[in-house]
């Protein structure tokens, strides 16, 4: 009986999202934004990302990690028919571990930390799907950190990030949806808000 539901459950999604395909004007997807996003939105989106640098330090002794906690605003400004958002993003994420070594008879522990406050602008190309609350996009995002506090770098202070992801904002009302974004330098999901 469950997986008659299942599969009953599974036809009634595909045959929706079918009638709404048809319906879709395909030729227009490239040039509109998804999710009811117009020109002069602003996009905020609060999330939590899942991003780490080095997994390999998650061998050491009381390993910990705070992933990235961020704010991100956006602006729809379409460029030439081209529906385009550009703004900036701030948070603060870190990581640190413990280790011990034997040198001549005793035992050393040595802790590492690094927490840092990460900034920077971005710009988003997006792209409108039958679902009516779906927004596809690709993000490019140039940034920097600086650490707050740092015993894991011995060699630099703070550094430049620069990566691109791709993602999607899934609206349930004019004015609040879902994140979820995967790519480089963090894989986050949240909350995002349109006003």
């Amino acid at each position: 009986m469950k997986k008659f539901t299942l599969v009953a459950a599974l036809m009634v999604l595909l045959c929706g999202t079918s009638i709404a395909a048809k319906e879709f004007d395909w030729s227009q997807c490239w040039c509109n934004y998804g999710g009811g996003i117009k020109q002069g939105d602003f996009i905020v989106n609060a999330d939590v990302g899942l991003f780490y640098d080095d997994l390999s330090l998650s061998s050491y002794d009381g390993f910990w990690f705070f992933p990235p906690v961020m704010v991100e605003v956006q602006y729809a400004q379409p460029i030439w028919k081209l529906p385009f958002t550009f703004g900036g993003y701030a948070g603060l994420h870190g990581w640190g571990y413990s280790y011990s070594y034997p040198v001549g008879g005793e035992t050393y522990r040595s802790k590492k930390t690094f927490m840092a406050f990460f900034f920077g602008g971005e710009a988003a190309y997006h792209i409108q799907m039958p679902p009516k609350g779906l927004d596809l996009y690709a993000v490019t995002r140039l940034g920097f950190n600086i650490p707050v506090k740092n015993t894991y770098y011995d060699y630099y202070s703070s550094f430049v990030d620069f990566g691109e992801a791709i993602g999607a904002n899934w609206f349930f009302s004019d004015f609040f949806g879902l994140n979820f974004e995967i790519g480089y330098p963090f894989t986050k999901f949240g909350a995002t808000f349109k006003f």
